[in-house]
């Protein structure tokens, strides 16, 4: 999990094909950030996971983010905790933005990204 990130920049949405931000809300932990593109982003306590949520309260393989333009789903993967969606134990749910998904100790919020 990267602990220096810093606000977005207007610029940095220019030149990438972000959909969504996802954002850790933990008060704990420093803020973090991930730019969702088209495509699939895997979540875990992996170093291969693009998403790195680094706690013994997730899985190793816990779940992944699809992102289709305007449509967006998350799916367990068979995680030993679970996801939480708006507070509802899921296995796979659409996600709009203002939802908060709750992974392991972690709190997260998904934004969808304004490119006016």
């Amino acid at each position: 999990m990267n602990n220096d990130t810093i606000p977005f920049e207007d610029s940095i949405f220019i030149n990438q094909e972000a959909k969504y931000v996802l954002s850790l809300l933990n008060d704990e932990t420093k803020s973090s950030s991930w730019l969702l593109s088209n495509g699939m982003h895997k979540i875990g306590r992996l170093e291969t996971k693009e998403i790195i949520l680094d706690d013994i309260t997730v899985s190793r393989n816990h779940a992944f983010i699809s992102v289709d333009d305007d449509n967006l789903t998350i799916t367990d993967e068979k995680s030993t905790n679970g996801i939480f969606v708006n507070g509802e134990l899921t296995d796979e749910s659409v996600l709009m933005s203002g939802y908060r998904i709750q992974i392991g100790k972690f709190n997260l919020i998904i934004t969808k990204v304004d490119k006016q």
